[in-house]
């Protein structure tokens, strides 16, 4: 029997780019193959896909809009009131309850956290800094997690704080030199962000990890692979490429050409080692929960010693999650980021 999943990706990783649906048809026997493709809009930066599968929310030059799926109507949410000649929107993310949309402002000197109620159309601004390395909704939507970067000290700080009606008071879970990348299991008990790569002479190895805490603070725990590693950012998580699976209880990470899995349930649990066809720049779970969809670099330009291949053209491969098997699905020449899977 055969069923087809759908998913989005934002092809061209320059200013402008495309958001596309594509549908992936799946046999029997757990063989994919891309069966049509359809382009939902231009001339976009970033966007993100309600909760409810209904609509994508936009940024471009202009500001920040919505489409329906369904009717392909679009919206204005926020019209940008500034000039600049690069967008000035990042780091979209919609509330649970689909009330609220949280997104970067970097049309200021400084960039700004913000929040927009979808009713009232309040902008609330939440927070200011030099930049902005993540930003995500707790479950019930109730608290917003952000890690942002001082400019005097070049530090980074992981931050958490109630989205309610009064003033925002953020508590500062965690402080280090460089972390990226957050993101909220979905039973809201732990935070999990990217501690990037650098040289622990302590241990005497390459620590990049993923770094699981609670939102009080409490219980901070690293995910890392066993064994040492060459000082090199191939040997480093990217900023998407991990992921937590649909029901919440396993992390899984690119590190070098493999992707490590890791039951949340159960920290101290050894990892699980699934081998690539190359470093993954971006992970998505499948809907079931059975397999990832992966992005690599297929770029041939020389490389300065020390650099990694990234720009396109990039091919998405699919693998399950035994690593038995590992499929090509296509290449993409302008390039392939923010995977995304469609509900239904």
């Amino acid at each position: 029997m055969n069923k087809i999943l759908k998913f989005l990706l934002l092809s061209m990783l320059v200013l402008l780019a495309t958001i596309a649906s594509l549908s992936l048809r799946v046999n029997i026997m757990g063989l994919q193959k891309i069966v049509n493709r359809e382009l939902l809009v231009e001339r976009v930066h970033d966007f993100a896909l309600s909760p409810d599968g209904e609509y994508i929310a936009f940024c471009n030059i202009d500001g920040l809009k919505k489409i329906s799926l369904n009717s392909r109507k679009q919206e204005w949410l926020l019209r940008s009131l500034y000039h600049p000649q690069k967008c000035p929107i990042y780091s979209i993310k919609w509330s649970p309850d689909m009330t609220h949309i949280a997104f970067v402002s970097m049309a200021s000197s400084q960039h700004e956290l913000k929040v927009l109620n979808l009713a009232t159309k309040r902008l609330r601004v939440i927070d200011r800094a030099h930049s902005f390395c993540g930003v995500t909704w707790s479950p019930n939507g109730k608290q917003l997690a952000w890690i942002k970067r001082e400019g005097k000290t070049g530090r980074y700080r992981l931050l958490v704080g109630v989205i309610g009606k009064d003033e925002i008071h953020p508590t500062i879970l965690y402080e280090d030199e460089r972390i990226h990348s957050i993101g909220w299991t979905g039973d809201g008990q732990f935070l999990i962000f990217v501690r990037d790569a650098r040289w622990d002479p302590i241990a005497g190895l390459l620590s990049s990890a993923l770094g699981v805490i609670q939102p009080d603070g409490r219980n901070l725990k690293w995910l890392s692979p066993l064994g040492r590693f060459p000082m090199h950012g191939y040997y480093s998580i990217p900023h998407s490429g991990w992921a937590i699976s649909p029901d919440g209880t396993t992390a899984a990470f690119g590190f070098g050409d493999f992707i490590w899995l890791c039951s949340l349930r159960n920290l101290e649990t050894l990892l699980v080692k699934i081998h690539l066809v190359d470093r993954a720049l971006e992970i998505c779970w499948n809907p079931d929960g059975k397999g990832l969809l992966y992005v690599v670099s297929e770029a041939k330009a020389p490389m300065a010693p020390g650099d990694m291949r990234t720009g396109p053209p990039h091919s998405l491969y699919w693998v399950d999650k035994e690593g038995k098997k590992n499929q090509f699905i296509l290449l993409e020449e302008k390039g392939i980021c923010n995977l995304q899977w469609l509900k239904g």
